[in-house]
């Protein structure tokens, strides 16, 4: 399935376009790295409180970062899509972006259960309401997950070529 998506990109219109303009790549290099501090900025805000830390923030205050979130994870997903029409042969072999790919699905899942499951009862909350483990769960597999998937951006261009080579 992975061949068949490389061999549509490859030669594509954009991935020519993207290939031809030298001056294209930085540009998005300077998207994704703005839609990953709006991701992550207001991701660490809201984990942070549905973990329990910060309780002077009301919970709704927090929630009410979810749309810049949600605008810096759409500028990733542009961007990171871009990247791959640019050079489709090496993100499509590298171990380390189907790994940020798959971690990406996992955080997704994990804010659908968020979604499914607390966030009715977290606008609810008080300064006082202690947050169930659930809450906590959630909020530290959230964390966790975005925190590996920007480092599995990092070492993209550094190891995902080399796993495997030789073999």
């Amino acid at each position: 399935m992975l061949e068949s998506l490389v061999s549509f990109v490859v030669g594509s219109a954009l991935n020519q376009w993207i290939v031809a303009a030298w001056w294209i790549w930085p540009v998005f290099e300077i998207l994704h790295f703005f839609g990953l501090c709006l991701l992550l900025g207001g991701l660490l805000v809201i984990d942070l409180r549905l973990a329990g830390h910060c309780r002077r923030l009301d919970p709704a205050a927090t929630h009410a970062l979810i749309p810049v979130v949600l605008a810096g994870f759409a500028l990733n997903l542009v961007s990171g899509i871009l990247f791959f029409y640019g050079d489709p042969v090496t993100y499509a072999g590298n171990a380390v972006f189907q790994l940020k790919m798959l971690l990406i699905l996992l955080a997704g899942l994990n804010a659908a259960f968020y979604y499914w499951t607390l966030h009715a009862r977290v606008l609810t909350w008080t300064a006082d309401t202690v947050p169930p483990l659930t809450a906590k769960l959630v909020a530290y597999v959230s964390l966790a997950l975005w925190s590996a998937v920007m480092l599995c951006g990092r070492l993209i261009p550094y190891i995902g070529e080399y796993l495997g080579a030789g073999n």
